[in-house]
């Protein structure tokens, strides 16, 4: 009788049904028990019952199959194992049925079938230890109110809690210093080195970046508590459940409960990596995540990794589960062929390897604060904003212009940046009620060196709504070159339409524009019913005025301002 093959990787389970039917056989398998061989091989011994009955083991009509596997090896077991991550339906009904067995009514009402399969899967479909994990999971979720935390979701106008890009149940943003967004929030954000949902992969997979290698690492210990990351980390994890995983699902038409993680460790020292009060909050917040949120990870690359990290990889491996160990990819500087393999180039930014830039974002795809790549404004940037307007559903636009002087040609600053010549859109269509052909500017270092640039921030918030549409244009006094490049009049569009969210947090929007004189053009209107997925007011709610709030200014005035340093772009 050939031997039946088993595979080692932890994402095959044996099945824990007593029996199960061979389907080559018909016979009943039953896993007896594993070892390891000397050379590293996995070896699992199960016990089959034979068609004629036959003694062949210890027990009349059974035998004994021992089955030798390389690891990482995939092999397909005859009858007794269940394909974790591509289970048939009916193995995934059977394991849902056997653990929904063992929950109270209110247990069972309280989670869906997709909560089941996490727990099914945690626990390697083993009934009994799902069941008690889900119960722990549950009651941990009662007693701390994680039902209650402040999720941000197309139905509400609560903040993100930490960076996003590329979604639609809301708008692309920043953590910003609103009204709603905790001290805690703030702090933890300041010493993390920087991180971001970033669109989705290939297979349709939200994309989390971190960039470890940039963490305040011994800051983190001394001036955050364990309680502030966790409930930090739990809001996090509550706003991928609920919101970026359920937009991924209706996208991908199938359910999408999965992440797939970078993790940058560029920047990383020895030092970072031996630090133990970290390495300590690592493993807890490790623990926790094993038990309340399994199943969340598809695969994590652990990029521009140095040679020092295998030794902080030893440890920190010993605290993960196998399963979750199996899907973590180790890769170094040159790494950007394996992130395209899962990640579309235009979805992976351009520092990993991707096209990605964000330019239309502060800090672009991945802002971080240690990295000073936008500015971090404290609360007191968003009080008292010059301009205060009311705009409304029947009145549902607001237009802002200033005149913007130029700053000295031969001050090279370091915010300065060559300004490519303009390219026409054609028919430029907007919703603001007028159509022109506007040409967009594209930065360019090759083109044009003599024309330069520069920033300006515009900062804006508003008390209600279901978002709000800004562009900005910019209209040259006169022509750029003496070769008359721009026409007197002339709108040049720097920042097209696009869908923020100022009823969640302050929105800082970065504008690129040219260092001569002109005027700034800045457009805003209410969100039409079919953008975003935020829903459309009741008659009433409709009649209440929307406040927004607004001031523009020079980078080089909002960083004396607030005595914040120099930005140092991508």
């Amino acid at each position: 009788m050939s031997a039946l093959y088993v595979p080692a990787e932890p994402r095959f389970a044996v099945h824990r049904s007593e029996y199960v039917l061979d389907p080559i056989t018909g016979a009943p398998t039953k896993l007896a028990g594993d070892s390891a061989g000397d050379d590293g091989a996995s070896f699992i011994s199960v016990l089959v019952m034979t068609h004629s009955g036959e003694d062949k083991g210890n027990k009349p009509g059974m035998v004994w199959v021992w089955a030798q596997v390389t690891p990482g090896r995939r092999l397909t077991m005859v009858g007794n194992t269940v394909d974790l991550d591509n289970p048939t339906p009916e193995q995934r009904a059977q394991a849902i049925s056997d653990l929904r067995a063992k929950l109270s009514a209110e247990e069972n009402d309280y989670c869906s079938d997709l909560d089941i399969w996490r727990f099914s899967v945690a626990r390697q479909l083993d009934a009994d230890k799902s069941a008690a994990m889900f119960k722990e999971w549950y009651l941990w979720r009662k007693s701390s109110g994680i039902d209650d935390l402040p999720v941000a979701q197309a139905t509400n106008q609560y903040p993100v809690p930490y960076p996003i890009r590329g979604y639609s149940s809301v708008a692309d943003a920043n953590l910003t210093a609103g009204v709603m967004v905790k001290e805690y929030q703030l702090k933890v954000n300041k010493y993390f080195g920087g991180g971001c949902w970033h669109k989705r992969d290939k297979d349709g997979h939200p994309v989390y970046i971190e960039r470890i290698g940039r963490y305040q690492i011994k800051d983190i210990p001394r001036k955050c508590s364990m309680g502030e990351l966790f409930e930090y980390h739990y809001l996090m994890q509550e706003f991928l459940s609920r919101t970026v995983f359920p937009e991924c699902t209706q996208l991908a038409g199938r359910d999408v409960s999965q992440q797939v993680v970078i993790f940058d460790l560029a920047g990383i020292s020895i030092g970072m990596l031996s630090h133990i009060p970290a390495l300590n909050m690592l493993r807890e917040m490790l623990a926790k995540d094993q038990l309340y949120y399994p199943e969340c990870m598809f695969k994590t690359y652990v990029v521009n990794a140095p040679s020092m990290f295998v030794t902080a990889w030893k440890l920190i491996r010993g605290w993960l589960d196998p399963r979750v160990i199996s899907k973590i990819h180790i890769l170094g500087k040159d790494h950007s062929e394996e992130l395209l393999k899962q990640i579309p180039a235009h979805s992976l930014p351009s520092f990993l390897g991707g096209s990605c830039r964000c330019s239309h974002m502060a800090g672009g795809c991945v802002p971080s604060i240690p990295m000073n790549n936008y500015p971090d404004l404290p609360r007191k940037a968003y009080v008292n904003l010059r301009h205060q307007v009311q705009v409304s559903y029947a009145e549902p636009r607001h237009s802002y212009t200033c005149d913007v002087a130029p700053v000295d040609s031969d001050q090279r600053s370091p915010w300065g940046s060559p300004l490519s010549s303009p390219q026409t859109l054609q028919s430029y269509a907007t919703w603001f009620g007028f159509k022109k052909d506007s040409p967009r500017l594209t930065p360019d270092p090759a083109d044009m060196p003599h024309v330069r640039t520069r920033y300006m921030y515009l900062r804006f918030m508003a008390d209600r709504g279901r978002g709000m549409v800004v562009e900005v244009l910019w209209k040259p006094f006169g022509a750029a070159t003496a070769a008359g490049i721009y026409a007197q009049d002339e709108e040049v569009l720097i920042y097209p339409e696009t869908l923020v969210d100022p009823q969640r947090a302050p929105v800082l929007l970065e504008l690129k524009v040219p260092n001569r004189a002109g005027q700034l053009v800045c457009n805003w209107r209410i969100a039409n019913f079919d953008e975003g997925q935020a829903p459309f007011p009741g008659p009433e709610e409709a009649q209440i005025p929307i406040v927004l709030e607004y001031s523009i200014d020079s980078e080089d005035d909002l960083l004396e301002e607030f005595q914040l340093q120099p930005i140092k772009r991508e």
